[in-house]
């Protein structure tokens, strides 16, 4: 059974399969002039193409509550666990991240200015000091590593979803998502935690899945939509069940 936010993800791609090509063209021409955030990722495609992944901002409080919650049992006997929130949004991810965990430090980042504006004056409003918000397309290359990663629903494109292509090679290449991968294994430390919901890949296809093993979460259904291979060729499969990982390794944070 499909999650209603994949129900629901599934419905605006059908409806926009519907629309005529020259009026979508118009629909998001019209979106990146007119409106603040379409300006800014018109601005974002057009000088950081190299490092944009997801180019929806949509978000919200407690989105993945099983998620949340295991890492918060996992977390547990870490006395002030780090964890870094990778493609943030405007926060809430983040925000929820410190309400499950409270004793935890936080990084949130994100490549879009707007959002960060955004997080920045919800986290002033909220007074919430573990969280700290930056600006960037990269994962920090911090001294201290982090306990656990969350990269949510960013790894993917709805430009795939909506017109099913055959090839992701020229919208989000595998090759991009294999560079992510491979810079996030680097913040993590041995025995961490890697989350990657909402990916339109698969972690086992990347070099770094031999330094990890999966970890079942109790509750949360396999994740459901398209997914490409390495060689950027759509694959048959419509359902992916592994999607948190745990860091191999002698110097173990988690039970």
């Amino acid at each position: 059974m499909r999650s209603g936010e994949q129900c629901k993800r599934n419905r605006r791609s059908a409806i926009r399969r519907l629309i005529p090509a020259p009026l979508l063209h118009t629909v998001r021409w019209l979106r990146a002039h007119l409106t603040p955030q379409g300006r800014v990722l018109h601005w974002l495609e057009r000088n950081h193409a190299d490092e944009l992944l997801q180019v929806s901002p949509m978000t919200r409080r407690d989105r993945h509550p099983e998620l949340f919650g295991f890492a918060r049992d996992r977390l547990a006997q870490v006395r002030e666990p780090r964890i870094l929130s990778y493609g943030c949004s405007t926060g809430e991810e983040a925000f929820t991240l410190a309400s499950y965990l409270p004793s935890a430090r936080i990084d949130a980042i994100d490549i879009n200015p707007r959002n960060i504006a955004i997080a920045r004056r919800a986290r002033s409003g909220a007074q919430t000091a573990a969280v700290s918000f930056a600006c960037a397309g990269a994962p920090p290359q911090a001294i201290e590593l982090y306990d656990a990663i969350f990269c949510l629903s960013v790894l993917r494109h709805g430009r795939l979803e909506i017109e099913r292509l055959a090839s992701c090679a020229e919208v989000l290449p595998f090759a991009r998502f294999a560079e992510t991968i491979a810079a996030l294994d680097q913040a993590l430390k041995p025995g961490g935690l890697l989350f990657l919901w909402g990916c339109n890949f698969r972690f086992s296809d990347t070099p770094q899945a031999a330094s990890y093993r999966a970890v079942a979460v109790p509750l949360k259904r396999a994740e459901t939509g398209l997914f490409y291979g390495p060689d950027n060729a759509l694959l048959s499969i419509t359902s992916n069940a592994d999607f948190v990982f745990e860091k191999l390794g002698t110097q173990s944070s988690v039970d």
